[in-house]
């Protein structure tokens, strides 16, 4: 029925049915089986299934079919718009996505005659509804398109035509922070997946966009933030949650974005609080935290918002939170060592929001959002690689590209200062180098580049851990990874918390579980124990 319905009113020769119903291996009794199916189908159907000299036909009207009344509204409006009439076009391409329900066939996605059918299907649809999100955008009606495209874009990063029409919308109703993120969703997923740039019609509608007066990109005033780095790439899911929490919080709401050193959860945090500008109008505000006092970080906001310092905390603290309460701002807070200052900092009432980033895990935080960030996958890494030193660079060797980033572990800072390395040394080829990461005694020593200095994140890292974790680290430092249950249960809890200890993947017995280290935290704790540095294993393939 699914095939016939496919295909409606298009005769389905009988060799093609049993190909499609059986995937090209079909028993011996296919044909016989075949006219039983039929034969089924018709105490249902009547006749609007018969048989012809080529094969079955499935005869209906658009009135008893949603595909065959979407194609029939489809074409009219296309064949409106084409005659110069966009509001009737306009009206006739609504009707028809009105009539869409979703993937159409859903449940028949193994079945690959239907697959290719479904595709084809999506196709059409995806087609109408670009041309009438253009439609309705030259009409000015940016917000009903917002409306429509938002569960459509994320699932269809390659179609630049849907990618324009949203980013049209987006900035003609004041999201043009969001505008400008989608296109740098849109371009990484092109040089990801097809490695190509965006086509000149989308590159043109970014530059306009960009060429917009400043005040009109970015309407919130106070923007406190380090800029926004250019090439900044992954994290789509969870750049994604982290918006629509923050959008929608009226209430105070806090997110804490945890990871491992050199993961990059400021530039995460930075990223992020640069496409919500439009939703806070009262300021974006940052504050580096470490092992500051209280009292320090209260006189530099204070300073940031214009209000007169005071050396008494609590005085300082109350000044604080009164300017807070009335304002909708976005507070970053950056690099927690503890969840007290926190604690102190968060606004007492209000609808202003707080971001939190944290080697810890800061587990003690209650009512709040979290997002954990992990080291890029290979593809990620890549991506990020190849936006410094040039796509076309990472394509010649794309063998030499993925030892380089497994060799960094996927880790945005380590994969940072590599490509850091080769944009100056433009004369040596991927190859070398990464023979040379590879060979390299430590690696740890490796992974500097001017300001950037790997070794120096795990330096500040190892001042501000607690005794009781230091004991823990150095101990398990001295055992070579993966670590059995057995070696890591007196720690585990201290270890997971400050992101040392990589906890085993999925769910398995206490005896049956291996617990992961980053070869990076391994040679610096061997280090501070007296150990000999120490390389990472290979990966297997390179």
């Amino acid at each position: 029925m699914a095939v016939l319905v496919s295909q409606a009113n298009n005769v389905l020769p009988v060799d093609g049915l049993i190909d499609a119903l059986w995937g090209g291996r079909p028993p011996r009794t296919a044909r016989k089986n075949l006219q039983g199916y039929v034969s089924r189908l018709r105490r249902v159907l009547g006749d609007r299934l018969h048989h012809s000299p080529g094969g079955y036909l499935l005869r209906l009207e658009a009135s008893e079919c949603d595909l065959l009344r979407f194609e029939e509204l489809s074409g009219i409006g296309r064949r409106r718009h084409r005659d110069g009439d966009p509001e009737g076009a306009c009206d006739a391409l609504a009707e028809a996505l009105e009539v869409w329900r979703g993937r159409p066939l859903i449940e028949f996605g193994d079945v690959p005659y239907l697959t290719s059918a479904v595709d084809r299907l999506q196709e059409m649809f995806l087609t109408a509804l670009e041309e009438w999100a253009e439609l309705e955008s030259d009409r000015e009606r940016h917000t009903l398109v917002v409306e429509r495209l938002q569960e459509h874009v994320v699932g269809h990063p390659l179609r630049e035509r849907l990618a324009a029409a949203w980013i049209r919308a987006l900035a003609a109703t004041g999201r043009q922070s969001e505008a400008a993120a989608h296109f740098d969703t849109v371009r990484q997923a092109l040089v990801r997946e097809l490695g190509v740039t965006p086509g000149p019609a989308l590159t043109a509608l970014h530059r306009r966009l960009l060429e917009q007066p400043a005040d009109q990109r970015q309407p919130g005033p106070g923007n406190q933030l380090p800029r926004h780095l250019p090439d900044f790439v992954g994290r789509a899911d969870d750049v994604q949650r982290a918006l629509a929490y923050l959008r929608a919080r009226r209430d105070g709401g806090v997110m804490v974005v945890s990871g491992p050193v050199g993961v990059g959860k400021s530039a995460f945090a930075v990223h992020v609080a640069h496409l919500l500008a439009d939703s806070f109008p009262d300021g974006l505000i940052m504050a580096e935290l470490g092992n500051r006092p209280l009292g320090s970080v209260l006189r530099a906001l204070l300073d940031c918002v214009g209000l007169p310092g005071t050396q008494n905390v609590a005085q300082a603290l109350a000044r604080w939170r009164s300017w807070v309460a009335g304002r909708r701002i976005l507070l970053v807070l950056d690099d927690a060592v503890g969840q007290q200052t926190v604690l102190a900092l968060l606004p007492g009432s209000g609808a202003s929001c707080t971001l939190v980033t944290s080697r810890y895990r800061l587990s003690g935080l209650e009512a709040v959002a979290r997002v954990e960030l992990a080291p890029f996958e290979e593809a990620e890494a890549t991506e990020l690689l190849g936006s410094i030193i040039g796509f076309g660079r990472v394509m010649t060797d794309r063998t030499a590209a993925r030892r380089i980033v497994h060799r960094c572990e996927g880790l945005p800072l380590a994969v940072r200062i590599a490509a850091a390395k080769l944009e100056s040394l433009r004369h040596v080829r991927l190859a070398d180098y990464a023979d040379r990461l590879w060979e390299a005694p430590s690696l740890l020593d490796e992974m500097a580049v001017g300001e950037l200095v790997l070794r120096e994140r795990y330096e500040a890292f190892w001042r501000d851990l607690p005794q009781q974790q230091r004991v823990a680290y150095r101990r398990l430092a001295s055992l070579t990874p993966p670590f059995r249950y057995d070696q890591v249960i007196a720690e585990v809890e201290e270890l997971h918390e400050c992101n040392l200890l990589m906890p085993p993947a999925g769910e398995v017995s206490a005896h049956m579980a291996a617990y992961g280290m980053s070869g990076f935290a391994h040679e610096f704790g061997r280090r501070i124990t007296g150990g000999t540095a120490v390389g990472l294993p290979p990966v297997p393939g390179s």
